[in-house]
């Protein structure tokens, strides 16, 4: 008897689990019946009764427990009128202040930028935006190859769009050259 109950379980599994659709039905039932065996479970243990009357003392049972109502004590607490700390405040434990350093006289000029790099700079800030035949768009002007693109940091450097490529440009600033590609 337990060998035939054992076999017809193993035959109607490998039946469910041949077929992807059977299986995928088995699968959807069998969470949809999982959903409601919870939700019986969850029903199952509130109160049956509901009292609208809080100064009414007396004992109310449910299925499963007994409730007891108590007085209920009225209590009253004070609330700051605004926040206790600022929750964007850096602690300097963790994060200690930078101290100010200034140059002093005895030290190179290091920290200096070269007028190379402010073209550099100058060169760097522009941004490929699109690119048609020899018509380019550079930071929202639209340039031909050989005309100048204003400097956007303000330097008066005259940048000059040097050629035109498929997915990508060559700006000039002097000797120094960029290339800006599409994104």
């Amino acid at each position: 008897m337990m060998s035939r109950t054992w076999l017809s379980i193993r035959r109607l599994s490998l039946q469910l689990t041949a077929d992807r659709r059977r299986f995928a039905i088995f699968c959807g039932l069998l969470a949809v019946g999982m959903l409601f065996w919870t939700r019986l479970i969850v029903i199952q243990d509130m109160p049956r009764v509901a009292m609208a009357d809080p100064s009414e003392q007396s004992a109310e049972k449910s299925e499963n427990n007994t409730l007891m109502s108590a007085s209920i004590a009225k209590r009253v607490v004070l609330l700051p009128e605004g926040p206790i700390r600022n929750p964007f405040r850096v602690n300097p434990r963790y994060y200690p202040v930078l101290e100010d350093n200034s140059e002093s006289p005895n030290e190179d000029s290091k920290s200096k930028a070269r007028p190379a790099d402010i073209v550099r700079s100058a060169l760097n800030s522009h941004r490929l935006e699109a690119v048609m035949g020899t018509v380019a768009v550079i930071s929202g002007q639209t340039c031909r190859v050989g005309s100048s693109v204003r400097d956007l940091t303000g330097g008066g450097h005259r940048i000059e769009l040097a050629e035109v490529r498929d997915r990508s440009v060559i700006i000039r600033c002097g000797d120094v050259q960029h290339v800006l590609r599409l994104d």
